[in-house]
């Protein structure tokens, strides 16, 4: 379960830090570099963008 969970991570980072750099350019190079310098672990980076990313997301309220 860990490995699946590892594995959607580094599937769909490029996807959120796309979103990210969006809205957070600077942000988001900062965990690019990151990501490729190997300076933080997926789950670190992972955590950082989806809080990154927080603040912009859609919420549908019923």
């Amino acid at each position: 379960m860990i490995q699946r969970e590892l594995l959607e991570m580094n599937a769909y980072l490029p996807v959120k830090l796309a979103e990210l750099a969006k809205s957070e350019p600077d942000t988001a190079l900062e965990l690019l570099k990151a990501w490729g310098d190997g300076t933080k672990t997926l789950r670190v980076l992972w955590k950082e963008v989806t809080d990154a990313l927080a603040p912009y997301e859609v919420r549908i309220s019923s």
